[in-house]
């Protein structure tokens, strides 16, 4: 009949329809009714094609930042405190000998300054860019991501900066001051090399290809800016403050020894207390001003046929491994730098019924070095 004539001829119209297409034909609710057909695209899933692409999100490193700003801070106190020792003419206390040597040199100084000044400075901006990713969610929306993204890549090159330093400082302990032992450079240097670890932690691989030329960069140059205002800075200074050759002179004392300052120096001599110096050396001669003159202090001198640069140190302070002047080994210890009457009192065990007494108030030694 015509009816089903038309129902077959919708149903073969349909089926001419493109491929990525699915027809649905409805019997209608009545007879006189065209059945209803809806047409909806085709299951991705049947389709002939390009498989579906699967995006992922980039996961986002979340370094230790809170960690790393605790590092900075106690790399920041560090430096400060020998900046203020070194400002103030004072002695750093040092577990082991080498620290007044590294601080005294002329490479501890840049333009004017204590180099240390300028880490406590540099430790403490790392600190706050540490301190303040920490404080970022990078999930809360894509304004934060990004804010937090620049804030670890922007650590992360502060911290090349530091490593640099610090591989600096280490060749210069190692060869222009002949492996001198600096617990406080050390420790320096294993913060800067620990910051620089977790900001290179923080970065996704693609951040990484981007900051890699940049941080290099930072990282030599870094280096050779210092070889060059510090290395040729200190050069000069051994070149022109020094002659070629100094002949060996008794120094001479000033201060008037006491009673207390005799006893004492006898006492470190009888004991087997070893005082090495150097007949050119301020602090040795502070030291001995210390106890006055007429006193039978327990000295030996490490250059006694004179010294000029690259003459080799006495073999009696050599096999002590003397690393500064002057350097007091009392009881098997090792103390390193000029110290009062009372402290070497202590270290020696010295007791005496006579009342301590300074040497004479004329002695220059009274006077603080930053005071003159």
């Amino acid at each position: 009949n015509k009816k089903g004539r038309k129902k077959i001829n919708l149903r073969s119209n349909q089926i001419k329809i493109s491929s990525s297409l699915i027809c649905r034909a409805e019997s209608s609710p009545s007879e006189n009714e065209a059945p209803s057909v809806s047409i909806n695209a085709k299951d991705d899933s049947t389709a002939v094609g390009t498989p579906p692409k699967v995006v992922e999100s980039e996961i986002i490193p979340r370094p230790p930042l809170k960690v790393a700003a605790a590092l900075a801070l106690v790399g920041s106190l560090e430096s400060t405190y020998l900046a203020v020792q070194k400002l103030s003419g004072g002695d750093v206390v040092c577990p082991v000998g080498g620290c007044q040597t590294a601080l005294n040199s002329s490479y501890a100084e840049l333009f004017g300054l204590p180099l240390s000044l300028y880490g406590a400075v540099a430790y403490f901006i790392v600190a706050f860019l540490a301190f303040s990713g920490s404080n970022i969610n990078p999930e809360e929306s894509k304004e934060l991501e990004s804010k937090y993204k620049k804030s670890r890549v922007l650590f992360f090159l502060s911290t090349c900066g530091l490593a640099g330093v610090s591989s600096y400082l280490l060749y210069v302990l190692a060869v222009k001051l002949g492996g001198v032992e600096c617990v406080y450079c050390l420790t320096s240097a294993s913060i800067s090399f620990a910051l620089f670890s977790i900001g290179f932690s923080g970065l996704t691989p693609k951040e990484t290809v981007n900051a890699s030329p940049p941080a290099i960069s930072l990282f030599f140059v870094t280096m050779l800016s210092l070889s060059l205002v510090l290395g040729l800075g200190a050069d000069n200074v051994d070149d022109g403050d020094e002659p070629e050759f100094l002949s060996y002179e008794t120094p001479r004392i000033e201060a008037v020894s006491t009673q207390y300052s005799r006893e004492l120096a006898k006492y470190l001599k009888e004991s087997g207390a070893k005082m090495y110096g150097a007949f050119w050396c301020s602090h040795c001669l502070d030291q001995k001003e210390e106890f006055g003159k007429d006193t039978e202090l327990p000295y030996v001198e490490c250059f006694p046929e004179g010294w000029q640069k690259g003459a080799e140190i006495a073999k009696v302070c050599a096999d002590t491994k003397v690393k500064g002047f002057p350097t007091w080994v009392i009881n098997g210890k090792t103390f390193e730098g000029d110290k009062t009457l009372e402290e070497l009192a202590k270290e020696s065990g010295f007791k005496t019924q006579t009342p301590f007494e300074s040497p004479s108030s004329e002695s220059s030694s009274s006077i603080p070095d930053f005071l003159e």
